[in-house]
């Protein structure tokens, strides 16, 4: 759930009560609209998967799922932790006409609630940074991807000139979100994910890092 702002009442990102997830909900709708838009595109011209089933982990209100339905024929799975932002985006789904496409669907990153080689591809934006246990959901997401499935896992803005947009706005909120986002988005974050990479066994990926975006990209290879 970033490059959307995680508020200072819920660090760690699981809004477990209505009124943060739905503050959440707006400010994801009117601030970050185009970020969800940019990165949907950057998603499916990256890994070229159209078809089949995807999960998107730490859904939020599922803004990002919604872009990716848009423009794949995929199944999209919006998971998210938090009981509250899974009723919000049952409504967001259903107010974009996607409820036969999209399914919400409550479930922790280290325990993801699907078969074994189940989906064709997993993506999350800004949840990763606040997982208790990133090693596990590692796993758990090299566990769900079936053969040649894909994972993009990070956060990110889509582009600078994106990035300077929300900062403009979100600086009328809150002057040291920006502060958040560069550590978030850091090489020492990247060299973090490199050692939780490790510990889940996870050897063949690649981390992506500009100072708008830090996405850490894997397969489950053919076999």
């Amino acid at each position: 759930m970033e490059g959307d702002p995680v508020k200072k009442h819920d660090q760690k990102g699981t809004f477990s009560d209505r009124e943060s997830a739905e503050r959440f909900a707006r400010l994801s709708e009117r601030v970050f609209a185009p970020v969800n838009t940019a990165i949907a595109r950057q998603i499916v011209a990256e890994c070229g998967i159209t078809r089949g089933t995807a999960i998107e982990i730490g859904s939020g209100p599922a803004h990002l799922a919604i872009e990716v339905a848009r423009i794949t024929d995929l199944r999209v799975i919006a998971l998210d932790i938090s009981v509250p932002m899974r009723s919000i985006a049952a409504r967001t789904i259903h107010d974009a006409g996607l409820y036969d496409q999209i399914t919400p669907l409550s479930g922790d990153a280290a325990a993801i609630p699907l078969s074994d080689a189940s989906t064709d591809l997993v993506f999350s934006k800004g949840s990763a940074f606040f997982w208790p246990d990133p090693a596990g959901a590692f796993r758990e997401i090299r566990r769900v991807l079936g053969p040649g499935g894909q994972a993009w896992i990070g956060g990110g803005f889509g582009s600078a000139e994106i990035l300077e947009r929300v900062r403009e706005q979100m600086d009328r909120i809150d002057t040291a979100w920006i502060e958040g986002v560069h550590e978030r988005l850091s090489d020492r974050t990247a060299e973090r994910f490199r050692a939780d990479l490790d510990r889940a066994g996870i050897e063949d990926y690649t981390i992506l890092r500009e100072p708008w975006h830090l996405w850490i990209r894997f397969s489950r290879g053919e076999g």
